[in-house]
């Protein structure tokens, strides 16, 4: 990495380590040291979804405008505040109003993603840069949640008060070194979203947005389905968060680098759905089993749904950036980064209903989801690159 990459990897490292802890334990300390219910902090979750989706195509709309640099520091700097305002939460009205603010300074990927690009001129470093980060992330994040587990095994409010401190001064650090790096030419100057009429280019990013489904089945998903479903030990749904984790950090970065163009993005979409449908079905084989095989069975389907992920990750970058204007990056990695909120957004409530309630059948509805992106991405593709080029042609 070049210099600027650097300093944006050593704030991705700190914040990724503060995150980690926070979102390890964000639960307990809202039940036990604030006092709400569990249906209360789904409930003040769900807002914020709700608030991190609108916000994220304006986010990156704002980049264009006003400096990825600067829009992306401003958005770090609030997510500190929001840390520190935790401290003050003593009930839900306050705790939706926190969460809200957080969530959508969180939404700023799009203009995370323009500085990205913005500091590196070919398509291939972009690449390599933008899956450097995401392996240093996941890195952060497993040391975080092993903070975050001895915080959880301490259980005062002094230890989440010093874990809230903690994530707060990461994400203050990560915003100087931001600011650290050179500005980004603004080039956009067109009034509006321009990107809402690019109709192929928002049908890819709701298409691979569901992909992003696939995040909440390791956090969510697995350990209700382990613990409501199998005889598993429960502990298995760490060990596979933790190995899902290694995997991404070793090899995100060469997968990234095979997603070069939209055409090997969109066959790496349709693998990617593929991967994580057959992941579904792996898993939901484990009903009712317990003991070594349905073990072995689950660090299979791991596997399977791991490389489901990098594929998806890459085929999102390898869409999303070839095909949008180069002068519109924050807009249109905002519309991408919209998606994926969407589903996010959607992902706790399908998780509960299908894995925790419904149990097989729900993997294999979940299964039909992930089908959906895998059929349609190659023809939308092609679909966006004629209009692209009967616009060159135009122009």
């Amino acid at each position: 990495m070049v210099t600027p990459l650097r300093r944006l990897a050593a704030g991705t490292l700190a914040s990724a380590v503060g995150n980690g802890a926070w979102y390890a334990s964000w639960a307990l300390f809202l039940t036990r040291s604030v006092g709400l219910s569990p249906a209360q902090v789904g409930l003040g979750m769900t807002c914020a979804g709700v608030a991190g989706m609108a916000c994220a195509t304006p986010a990156g709309r704002l980049a264009d405008r006003c400096g990825a640099r600067e829009v992306y520091a401003a958005l770090l700097a609030v997510q500190a505040a929001a840390s520190l305002a935790y401290l003050a939460v003593g009930g839900m009205a306050a705790f939706v109003a926190v969460a809200c603010v957080a969530e959508a300074a969180r939404s700023g990927g799009g203009a995370r993603n323009a500085l990205v690009l913005g500091l590196c001129p070919r398509h291939e470093e972009r690449l390599a840069a933008l899956g450097s980060l995401r392996s240093i992330s996941h890195v952060g994040w497993a040391v975080g949640a092993a903070a975050g587990a001895v915080v959880i095994g301490v259980d005062t409010r002094a230890g989440y008060v010093a874990l809230l401190l903690v994530n707060a001064l990461s994400y203050a650090v990560y915003a100087l070194l931001v600011l650290s790096v050179p500005r980004v030419a603004v080039a956009a100057r067109a009034r509006g979203l321009g990107v809402v009429r690019d109709r192929p280019y928002v049908t890819l990013a709701g298409l691979v947005g569901l992909l992003a489904l696939c995040w909440a089945m390791l956090s969510s998903g697995l350990p209700l389905w382990v613990a409501l479903h199998t005889g598993a030990p429960r502990s298995i749904s760490a060990v596979v968060v933790v190995l899902n984790s290694l995997a991404i950090a070793l090899l995100q970065v060469r997968v990234s680098r095979a997603m070069a163009s939209p055409r090997a993005a969109a066959r790496g979409a349709v693998t990617a759905g593929c991967a994580l449908a057959l992941s579904c079905l792996l898993f939901a084989l484990t009903a009712g089993g317990s003991g070594a095989p349905v073990v072995a069975l689950l660090l299979a389907a791991a596997a399977v749904h791991t490389a489901g992920e990098l594929l998806f990750v890459a085929a999102s970058w390898g869409l999303s950036i070839p095909l949008m204007p180069p002068e519109r990056p924050g807009e249109y990695q905002g519309v991408f980064a919209t998606g994926e909120a969407v589903a996010l957004m959607a992902a706790p409530g399908l998780m509960t209903t299908l894995v925790a309630g419904w149990g097989r059948p729900g993997w294999l509805v979940l299964a039909a989801i992930f089908l959906v992106p895998a059929a349609a991405a190659v023809p939308v593709t092609q679909w966006a690159l004629r209009t692209r080029a009967a616009a060159a042609r135009a122009g």
